[in-house]
């Protein structure tokens, strides 16, 4: 019998969702999957298991990085808001232009330790659950005071290891089916995931924050890109097979997840090697020992592709949607000026907020920003930017000054929000973010689904990766906004099919892809503080 496009990913993805259950007694449990798949959401987390949030090389030298400031005349919002795009003359990408990048991108800000003896690292990007499960390596020709090769960035010596010496650049463009923006980089970054260290919490459903974390690393790299006036794209299109094996990861345990393609001037240079050397490093293991995710490897390995003929076609096919027709009032946005704030300055004051001040309304023009800035196109090689995304933007609005109360549908092509249904819904908000009581506290909760059928139809089980990540990307952009006009803001998690019903009619049919909440900001009482310390230490206590 044949296989209808994109089931395996389908498949993952009914697998991996999450429903509240009532337990009695005005409890409830969050669950995941359906029917006799059915199980606990969360994985037993064992203390003696939990894997390292670093990935250890244990005979390869670090080349110190510079950490040197952002000066750039880009103000934030600008910059997370860029397409990738810029008119600006060739500039090359020096060390220390590299070493801001992935410092403000995957850096390690600052280490915590409770006085329980835990410690708590502070990376420049979020991470669900804080597991930092993300790797990056550089793909580089030779630079001043470093040789052409390929490189794993190490967060805690903010370095540079090589594994791969030459200029190999010209095996990731053929790997990204020659797409012309691989073709005219300068420099790529490769962003892989060592699963276990998600999945320790999240079990399968980390594949799915694998992508959701990657959009986030890609709101600060591309916002990053833009400050310094660099072209960029992100490239999720490659042979999975020749990118892994560049870098040396097997793609079972360790995977790459996306090509970010950035600078001019092309790889003229770079040669093609026709067998890549054999090497071998020794890496330490993230934990004593790890716990199989089958369903991870089964969804990965369906939405690979093996050659680069087939990355070109599912880059050259990208899905022309057509909106649905407005039926509601649209409120046309108006956004507030950037403050004269760069990114670099936002992402190291970043933080997940979980408080907010429900006396205090948000400004309307501030809203209209973050929305604005969210839902602004990206480079990315499978999407046409100048066609809707794949997923659209619905949003719960309790305390926005001048907006009334309700269940909205960001409009694109009208620069506005459709009213939905009006009313409070600030208990909806709680429930579709899984008991969490800082979705009602929050000014909005913004929720992105996608009619993730016909994704998959068009664009295979590589479309499950594409719509992830896209998703995320926007909730990405949509917190760092929040941030960058003084608000705060935090992703969040969702059950599933719970959403899509909230905002049916209009969201009849269509999956549910991420969640992010934002609004006016408090300082936490000394009651929370102590709570969200004693939450954090459990492990130790």
């Amino acid at each position: 019998m044949e296989t209808s496009a994109g089931a395996a990913a389908r498949a993952f993805h009914d697998r991996t969702k999450y429903l509240v259950v009532d337990t009695g007694a005005g409890a409830s449990d969050i669950r995941m999957g359906a029917g006799a798949e059915e199980g606990p959401a969360l994985g037993e987390q064992s203390p003696e298991l939990e894997p390292s949030p670093f990935k250890i090389y244990l005979d390869l030298e670090s080349v110190p990085l510079p950490a040197t400031p952002l000066v750039t005349d880009v103000a934030a919002l600008e910059a997370i808001a860029a397409s990738g795009e810029t008119g600006e003359a060739a500039r090359e990408v020096d060390l220390d232009l590299l070493g801001r990048l992935l410092f403000r991108t995957a850096g390690l800000l600052k280490e915590w330790v409770s006085p329980w003896g835990k410690s708590m690292h502070f990376r420049a990007s979020g991470c669900t659950g804080a597991r930092y499960h993300l790797e990056f390596y550089a793909v580089v020709g030779a630079m001043d005071d470093l040789d052409a090769g390929v490189y794993h960035y190490d967060p805690q010596s903010h370095g540079l290891q090589q594994i791969r010496a030459g200029d190999l650049r010209q095996q990731v463009v053929e790997a990204c089916g020659e797409h012309q923006s691989a073709a005219d980089a300068q420099v790529f970054l490769i962003c892989s995931s060592e699963f276990w260290r998600n999945a320790w919490r999240y079990q399968e459903r980390s594949w799915r924050h694998a992508f959701w974390d990657l959009g986030t690393h890609a709101t600060n790299l591309l916002a990053l890109c833009a400050s310094e006036h660099l072209a960029a794209t992100v490239l999720m299109g490659f042979v999975d097979e020749q990118i892994n094996a560049l870098i040396r990861i097997d793609g079972e345990q360790e995977a790459a997840l996306g090509v970010f393609a950035i600078g001019q001037g092309g790889v003229a240079d770079a040669q093609l090697a026709e067998v890549l050397p054999a090497v071998d490093h020794r890496v330490a293991p993230s934990s004593p020992r790890t716990i199989d995710f089958p369903a991870i490897q089964v969804a990965h390995r369906a939405s690979s592709f093996p050659t680069g003929e087939e990355v070109s076609a599912w880059q050259s096919t990208p899905l022309e949607r057509t909106l649905d027709p407005v039926e509601g009032r649209v409120i046309s946005l108006s956004p507030v000026s950037s403050p004269d704030e760069n990114v670099e300055q936002v992402i190291l004051r970043r933080r997940s907020n979980r408080h907010y001040a429900t006396d205090v309304p948000m400004a309307f023009d501030q809203f209209s920003a973050v929305i604005e800035t969210a839902m602004a196109p990206a480079r990315i090689d499978a999407l046409d930017s100048r066609s809707p995304g794949l997923s659209d933007l619905y949003l719960i609005v309790n305390r926005v000054d001048g907006l009334e109360s309700g269940s909205y549908l960001y409009r694109p092509d009208l620069r506005g929000i459709e009213l939905l249904q009006a009313g409070r819904f600030d208990a909806d908000a709680v429930r579709l973010a899984c008991g969490q009581s800082y979705a009602g506290d929050a000014h909005v909760a913004a929720f992105w689904l996608a009619d993730l059928d016909a994704a998959l139809q068009q664009y295979g089980d590589r479309g499950y990766r594409l719509a992830q990540f896209e998703a995320a990307l926007a909730g990405g952009r949509l917190q760092l906004a929040a941030h960058a006009l003084g608000l705060g803001a935090v992703g969040s998690t969702s059950p599933d099919d719970d959403v899509a019903a909230f905002f049916s009619p209009t969201a009849t049919g269509k999956d549910f892809l991420f969640v992010a909440v934002f609004g006016v900001r408090r300082k936490p009482t000394d009651a929370e503080t102590s709570a969200a310390s004693t939450f954090l230490n459990r492990d130790q206590a």
